[in-house]
């Protein structure tokens, strides 16, 4: 049975928001989704099945402004990714991430000016997700060892898959959660325990995206989940005590979209319902997002 730290039980409870001028209080470096490019099979990686990649400039930021964390980060790879305008931008990269969540908000950004950031499900918006994560890594015993926070950033399309990523892996492990941790919601715990998002496999995946096609990102389920397996699978105490003390610090950003406290530009065209999908566009989340640190 787990026991889980006291501030750990309800430090992220309404942590998955709709929800600026709200800085983040600590650095967490963003990784965009690259989008595979069918064209590129010799290339493979990222380039060919998808993935996520980071400015390398902003991760070795974010590695000098923590102590004893190691970088590189191990498991992922440097590479270039080509923006749309030609430049080269050097990235460290992988078809998928082993993250534990913190939280995560949802918004918009106005097709108006691309740049103004309104609450989720504004009409006339491309929708955003933002999700704040603890990042891990497989030391040479194969065990997850926490890296530091990061963000993972996506727009247009992959919003959804983002999302339900989380979701599915939250509801996948939630039964056997209830087991270790009875006496525990489990619903308020599920983040404890390091997943796996990206994209898997050798088989190439890609699905419309109106005039383009995109590699959905997912999050990967094994087979057999059962409670050693899921309990491997916790990030610890003394972690879900530093996640927990992350979320707090967090929280006025995670909330800043949400509609009765949002005070910025809203959209001239309302609201759709969260039941209906916004207009989705195949958008790709900049590298050089202007994501407060």
């Amino acid at each position: 049975m787990l026991d889980i730290p006291e501030k750990a039980s309800n430090a992220f409870q309404g942590n998955m928001q709709n929800g600026g001028a709200v800085e983040l209080p600590f650095p967490a470096p963003s990784f965009f989704i690259v989008n595979g490019n069918a064209q590129l099979q010799q290339v493979g990686g990222i380039h060919y099945f998808g993935g996520f990649a980071c400015a390398k400039t902003k991760l070795q930021e974010a590695a000098e402004s923590w102590e004893n964390v190691v970088y590189p980060v191990p498991g992922l790879y440097e590479t270039e990714k080509i923006l749309e305008s030609g430049e080269k931008l050097p990235v460290f990269a992988s078809r998928n991430l082993t993250v534990a969540m913190i939280g995560m908000r949802l918004f918009a950004t106005l097709k108006s000016d691309g740049k103004t950031r309104v609450p989720a499900f504004s009409k006339e918006a491309i929708p955003g997700i933002q999700v704040v994560c603890l990042l891990g890594y497989k030391n040479e015993n194969k065990e997850i060892l926490p890296w530091a926070p990061i963000m993972i950033s996506a727009s247009g399309y992959q919003v959804n898959n983002v999302r339900d990523a989380f979701i599915k892996w939250f509801k996948a492990i939630k039964p056997t959660v209830k087991k270790l941790a009875p006496n525990q919601e489990p619903s308020n715990i599920t983040n404890l325990f390091w997943m796996s998002i990206g994209t898997f496999g050798e088989t190439r995946v890609q699905k419309p995206a109106g005039q383009k096609f995109i590699t959905p990102v997912s999050s990967f389920i094994p087979d057999v989940l059962d409670e050693d397996v899921v309990k491997s699978r916790y990030v610890g105490n003394e972690i879900a005590s530093l996640m927990a003390d992350f979320a707090t610090d967090a929280k006025e950003w995670l909330h800043v979209f949400d509609k009765d406290k949002f005070t910025g530009p809203t959209s001239p065209q309302g609201f759709t319902e969260p039941a209906e999908d916004p207009h989705w566009d195949s958008q790709e989340q900049p590298p050089e997002d202007d994501i407060p640190f």
